[in-house]
């Protein structure tokens, strides 16, 4: 007959009470991963968003800063006092599609390294009136961008017999984040920006898109 030792009350309050805290632990988790770790992704998407505008807006002020004011865009060609072409200095749009693609990735990277995702630890509640209290944690965010230019070409009347000829570049940046939390979500934003204008004087034909490009 095997007898087995009665334990005591104090092992037996201190069982129950490791019980007790496991199970906690194990609800904390299991709400962590269903709701806290849902809010979280759309703070973190949001915030990478920011991020990438951010990023895209410095590398176009870069160009801008460092470009050259007689640089020339665009070519005119008169005929008896009318535009007969307009040819756009394509060597001078494919630097610029270059420059500011490169330039962009780079500026996410460094945004990436240095500012990165803080949360409140309120977010980590899940209850609205905690949100955006207590102090900001930090997260390293990994990701991968894809950027990508188009250039679009618009006249605009600036007066009697002058026009003033204006090229636009739309920044469109695929961020796909797949750290933390194993989020693997795509972030894409989309941002325009004059470039370049001219004043031309004389008759314009109608064109669109890149004239000459």
């Amino acid at each position: 007959m095997v007898c087995r030792k009665k334990l005591s009350p104090v092992r037996r309050k201190i069982r129950r009470t490791i019980a007790v805290i496991l199970a906690v632990l194990i609800l904390l988790t299991v709400y962590f991963e269903i709701a806290v770790k849902e809010q979280l992704r759309d703070i973190i998407v949001r915030d990478m968003q920011t991020l990438s505008e951010t990023a895209v807006t410095l590398a176009v002020d870069d160009l801008l800063r460092e470009q050259s004011e007689n640089v020339k865009t665009c070519d005119i060609a008169y005929d008896n006092g009318s535009v007969a072409a307009i040819t756009t200095n394509s060597a001078y749009i494919n630097s610029v599609k270059t420059y500011i693609t490169q330039r962009a990735q780079e500026r996410i990277d460094e945004l990436s390294r240095s500012q990165g995702i803080a949360v409140r630890l309120g977010n980590f509640s899940g209850l609205v009136f905690l949100s955006n209290f207590g102090p900001e944690i930090p997260f390293s965010v990994e990701s991968s961008q894809t950027v990508s230019c188009e250039f679009q070409s618009s006249f605009e009347s600036a007066g009697i017999n002058q026009t003033v000829h204006h090229i636009t570049i739309t920044v469109t940046v695929e961020l796909l984040i797949y750290s933390p939390f194993r989020i693997g979500e795509t972030v894409t934003t989309q941002s325009s920006f004059e470039i370049a204008q001219t004043v031309i004087v004389g008759t314009v034909p109608s064109y669109s898109g890149i004239v000459g490009y």
